[in-house]
């Protein structure tokens, strides 16, 4: 009975949809439910366990556990995280770039006593890591050349760092976040001075040109308080309109798309065009609805040798994030 009378709901929602879009009406498209479920079985056939468990949180009313115990894959006994846990790297040696991602992952849990210890212990792994000529850290060390890796993660010995490292703020940026927002496990570094030190970098920088940086300095903007925003906001709504792509025909490459910059929990756009904003999302949707996945606008190329773990992870990781930010701007029909 519960079950006919939800299919009810579900038929009369749609029907309101499809009645008020056919007069002209202001409901927005969303996704259908069987692009929904296509996605779904990509991320079941091609994702990780961890995006797996991931999607089952988020759609699935799982709980947290099942990613911490995931994401505890990840770590090393130093407190970094390794194993491939950023796909196009695989070493399972611990690295700041990949420890920024774990504590991504973090960052998106709440309320859960077995992610504690998991946090401490990468913030203390940061501390040991973090080289103060740079004032900050470089994504990888040399050992990580040892593993299968794609050409920009190759750690120059000419250089002392990586393609990546060339643009400070990645991976600095979020990892100065994440030291900000778990500064109560922090024995060393001095974290408001290293918020500050950002923050003058940012608005110092003239130009950017990798959209990576500045996704990290989104998400610092994202934990610090107001006052540190409103420092931040005017640099990072000028650095996003030098790199943002806008070109809609361009969106299959791998450019900074306006969905990209939407990395933060508050809802500032940063400038972005609301108008592009919405034409993303219907890129997006028209994708899955193609597809049923999102493939990597970066290429197949890179992953044909030992490297060929990484290409389905990344449609994976891609196909979850897409079903997450269109469930952000309530684009999911409601059966969902």
């Amino acid at each position: 009975m519960i079950e006919m009378q939800k299919m009810i709901v579900l038929r009369r929602n749609q029907s309101e949809i499809e009645k008020q879009n056919s007069e002209g009406g202001s409901l927005l498209r969303m996704l259908r439910a069987r692009h929904f479920e296509q996605a779904e079985q990509t991320i079941v056939t091609y994702g990780r366990p961890l995006e797996i468990a991931w999607f089952n949180h988020y759609f699935n009313e799982q709980s947290q556990e099942h990613v911490v115990l995931e994401l505890s894959k990840y770590q090393n006994d130093d407190g970094g995280f390794g194993h491939g846990l950023e796909s196009d790297f695989r070493a399972p040696i611990s690295s700041p770039m990949a420890t920024s991602v774990g504590l991504r992952h973090l960052n998106e849990l709440s309320g859960i006593d077995a992610t504690k210890p998991m946090i401490e212990a990468a913030i203390h792994y940061l501390e040991n890591t973090y080289d103060t000529s740079r004032n900050g850290w470089f994504a990888v060390s040399k050992d990580s050349n040892d593993f299968p890796h794609a050409f920009w993660w190759h750690y120059d010995e000419t250089e002392n760092m990586t393609m990546i490292d060339r643009n400070w703020g990645n991976p600095s940026a979020e990892i100065i976040a994440y030291l900000y927002k778990y500064r109560e496990y922090t024995a060393r570094l001095d974290t408001e001075r290293l918020v500050e030190d950002a923050i003058q970098y940012m608005n110092r920088k003239p130009l950017f040109n990798s959209e990576n940086e500045i996704y990290c300095f989104i998400r610092l903007f994202d934990v610090v308080p107001e006052a540190w925003r409103m420092r931040l906001e005017s640099g990072l709504i000028d650095a996003v309109g030098q790199v943002i792509d806008y070109e809609e025909e361009r969106w299959h490459e791998y450019v900074p798309t306006p969905l990209n910059f939407m990395c933060a929990k508050t809802n500032n756009r940063f400038g972005i065009n609301e108008r592009k904003l919405d034409a993303h999302l219907h890129f997006v949707m028209d994708e899955l609805e193609r597809h049923g996945k999102i493939l990597p606008p970066w290429g197949k190329t890179y992953y044909e040798t030992d490297l060929n773990q990484a290409y389905p992870e990344w449609i994976g990781v891609l196909t979850l994030k897409a079903l997450l930010s269109l469930r952000r701007f309530d684009r999911l029909e409601p059966s969902r």
